[in-house]
């Protein structure tokens, strides 16, 4: 026969094993928690979709290693962020998030034509302060730069064109810094 006192350890226990997280070891992340953590804490650079901004460019095709290094080492423009600004486990679910995220199709093989260059330059140049930005000026070099090439290279600029317009400059501004070579000048 059971005792009362027993039988109430038993039920405590199956009750809360019942309610105990179920993800097991080696379980994906916590995806959800880490697009909370990213809007809280990347979301007004990047913005919450993490599509990027005037300000910054899109997360979006980064692995949970390239993200983790570009928070703690960053290169470019962003200040890096510090474990007692930003914890481990939160920066590992944000990670997760950022990698879960469907990439962009990259554009490596496309080189900046010599007639295009100065015109990239010089909307570079326009849209370098986000607080500052001439767009107008940007955009019209874009469209020089459009109209000197075609291919891939002038598909290549109607899409900074198209960052621009839409608010996301840092897209364009981060795309025309690797086109031109400028990433590690930063």
């Amino acid at each position: 026969m059971i005792r009362p006192s027993t039988f109430l350890l038993l039920a405590a226990l199956v009750l809360a094993a019942c309610s105990a997280p179920t993800q097991p070891t080696g379980a994906a992340p916590d995806v959800a928690g880490g697009q909370e953590l990213f809007a809280l804490n990347c979301g007004e650079c990047h913005g919450e979709d993490g599509l990027g901004t005037d300000e910054a460019p899109a997360v979006l095709g980064h692995s949970v290693e390239e993200l983790t290094n570009q928070v703690r080492t960053p290169e470019g423009d962003m200040e890096a962020i510090p474990p007692d600004k930003l914890s481990d486990e939160d920066l590992a679910l944000i990670a997760a998030y950022v990698a879960s995220l469907p990439a962009e199709a990259a554009h490596s093989d496309v080189a900046a034509s010599p007639d295009a260059v100065p015109h990239l330059e010089a909307a570079l140049e326009a849209i370098r302060d986000h607080e500052n930005m001439d767009r107008e000026t940007a955009l019209a070099h874009l469209e020089q730069a459009a109209a000197l090439t075609d291919g891939e290279e002038a598909e290549l600029y109607q899409e900074f064109i198209e960052s621009i317009v839409q608010g996301r400059a840092g897209n364009a501004r981060h795309e025309m810094k690797e086109l031109l070579g400028l990433m590690e000048s930063d």
